[in-house]
């Protein structure tokens, strides 16, 4: 079947040139080409990784208590020079340049290692390593800007990104706002940035603000130090979860930033990201959010099995009950999907195989936290009063000192940072799904679905049915998406069924984490690797799940398009007011 692709691209994501398997499945298309054969470490990639790895896991115990950060709610005050000076706030930069000259997918996995020693340390070196001077350095353009960053780099200090407002980050514009001065030369900054990653600590931030200018209202990034006058911060966040990791608030009051320190496309004066600057943002997810998420499922996987195999219960070993081996199996299932997606996402990348995967990376958020979520909740319930009971309490009493329940609460960050998981899924569907069928379906009709038989994959029978599935769910998914233009041809009004369009992005989520999982069990099956049976094994158990999964959405997507159940909340409801005062807030609802 011949795969038509739109001369221009439909959305920022897009690029004619380079297809992407996420991009084709919006589409209604299933295109299996582009996920098999699944992308495979190179060999001398995957050493340098190890070595990488081993040094910073050495490093890590000599040089960070875990459970003393937990208790402390700080990092020592010189582990961060010693991150710096060894490369581990620099992993993709060139050693002449104080980094270690990482692939995008070896900074994926020491960023993981991080965080399986301590989850806060992980966070401070994926903030710098996506979203820091480190990372923005390469690809500025030559000038001013890139001349302050090097300076920063060169100085040894922390770096963050101010976006988040009290009035929240979904706001089409920021509070802060950006004055022009000197005629243009220079820009006046004035507001207030909340949960600023580094913001106790950190010496150069960019900053988002709404600059109105000519009649016209836009969000620019300025990278402002932290000595300019006006620049203040104000104390560490307390947070559930994430003790130890610098995060607070920041204020501007008249600080003077100049012209040249504002991020413009290079040779355009417009307040948009070059494509480099956003892949790195897109990218960067992975690194702070997915790489963290992983190492939380699989320590989670590792202290279910632990668990289960020491305890018995009336005379029989945990692990014989069949609940808990049910369990257990699912654990394991997400957390291969968790570092199947993981891979897909950046492997491709790392190896220029000419395909897109900003899309994958930007729904690749979403798919690990909340699997590494379920994971970590799952194994709270399994380990029962000991999984939370914390791990100073558990110590005392000489029992394993498994910190469960600071995982769970540690992984609950996930789904928030970065964007909150439903409003990710609302945003990718609004963006990008619905771009393919607005102003008008691309094609004159829906593409047919390939026939599955004829794919070429090593798999069971188990995961043939499931890959059968996924084509014929992803075809209906096309179908569904044009009707659901048909129904609304007012973009805004689909745009404005809000729980449709999250419902898109999970349909699409777990069709794509199907595929990915079944790609990576038949490329284990072809290389005939050694956890090959156990990859086919997994990637069968996620799928059934996930069928179940995509089950419910279906159904509830038939009927969320005439759902009144926002109306009814907003309304009042007798039975609220009908139980009395809260006992802390006459004003709770």
């Amino acid at each position: 079947m011949v795969q038509r692709r739109p001369a221009q691209p439909r959305n920022f994501s897009s690029d004619p040139d380079r297809p992407s398997f996420l991009e084709e499945l919006y589409r209604g298309r299933f295109r299996w080409d582009l996920v098999h054969p699944f992308a495979e470490q190179d060999p001398a990639d995957r050493e340098a990784g190890d070595r990488a790895v081993a040094d910073l896991a050495a490093f890590l115990r000599d040089h960070v208590d875990p459970a003393a950060v937990e208790a402390s709610g700080r990092l020592p005050e010189s582990l961060y020079p010693l991150l710096r000076s060894r490369g581990y706030l620099s992993l993709q930069l060139d050693p002449s340049l104080g980094g270690l000259g990482l692939s995008h997918f070896n900074v994926f996995r020491v960023v993981q290692a991080a965080a399986s020693h301590c989850f806060p340390v992980a966070l401070v070196m994926g903030i710098e390593n996506s979203v820091g001077t480190p990372a923005f350095w390469p690809v500025v353009p030559d000038g001013p800007l890139k001349d302050l960053l090097q300076r920063h780099q060169k100085l040894g200090g922390l770096s963050g990104t101010a976006d988040t407002e009290p009035e929240g980050a979904a706001n089409q514009h920021r509070a802060t706002t950006a004055v022009p001065v000197d005629g243009g030369n220079a820009y006046v900054l004035d507001g207030h940035k909340v949960f600023v990653g580094h913001a106790p600590l950190g010496t150069l931030f960019s900053v988002t603000a709404t600059v109105r200018e000519n009649g016209i209202t836009t969000n620019q990034v300025f990278f402002v130090e932290a000595d300019s006058p006006g620049f203040s911060r104000g104390q560490w966040h307390e947070f559930s979860g994430i003790r130890g990791f610098p995060n607070g608030w920041i204020t501007l009051d008249k600080v003077r930033v100049p012209a040249s320190h504002q991020l413009l496309e290079e040779g355009n004066g417009q307040a948009r990201l070059t494509p480099a600057v956003s892949r790195l943002v897109t990218r960067g997810r992975l690194h702070m959010i997915v790489a963290p998420s992983l190492a939380v499922a699989k320590l989670c996987c590792r202290w279910s099995r632990e668990f289960i195999n020491r305890r018995v219960v009336d005379g029989r070993p945990l692990g014989e009950y069949e609940e808990i081996r049910r369990r257990l199996a699912d654990s394991l299932a997400e957390t291969f999907a968790v570092e199947s997606v993981a891979r897909a996402a950046l492997l491709n990348e790392d190896q220029d195989l000419g395909r897109n995967t900003a899309f994958e990376q930007n729904l690749a958020k979403n798919i690990a936290s909340v699997l590494a979520g379920r994971v970590a909740d799952r194994t709270l319930s399994l380990t029962a009063a000991e999984g939370y009971e914390t791990a100073a309490s558990k110590k005392r009493r000489g029992a394993p000192a498994l910190p469960v329940e600071q995982a769970v609460r540690d992984v609950r960050n996930m789904r928030i940072s970065g964007g909150v998981d439903f409003m990710i899924d609302y945003w990718l569907a609004g963006r990008n799904i619905l771009s393919y069928y607005y102003p008008e379906p691309e094609d004159p009709e829906a593409p047919g679905a390939p026939d599955a038989s004829l794919l070429d994959a090593d798999l069971t029978d188990r995961n043939r049915a499931h890959l059968a599935a996924v084509v014929e769910e992803t075809h209906r998914f096309g179908l569904t998406c044009r009707e659901l233009a048909g129904r609304h041809p007012d973009r805004s009004e689909l745009a404005a069924r809000q729980r449709v369009l999250v419902l898109l992005s999970q349909i699409s989520g777990e069709l794509f984490t199907m595929a990915v999982v079944l790609a990576r069990a038949s490329g284990m099956n072809r290389a005939a690797a050694p956890a090959a049976e156990d990859g086919q094994h997994l990637a069968d158990l996620y799928c059934e799940a996930a069928r179940h999964r995509l089950a419910g959405h279906l159904r509830e997507l038939r009927d969320a398009d005439g759902d009144d159940r926002a109306d009814y909340a907003g309304q009042s409801t007798g039975w609220l007011s009908a139980a009395g005062p809260h006992p802390l807030s006459e004003d709770l609802v």
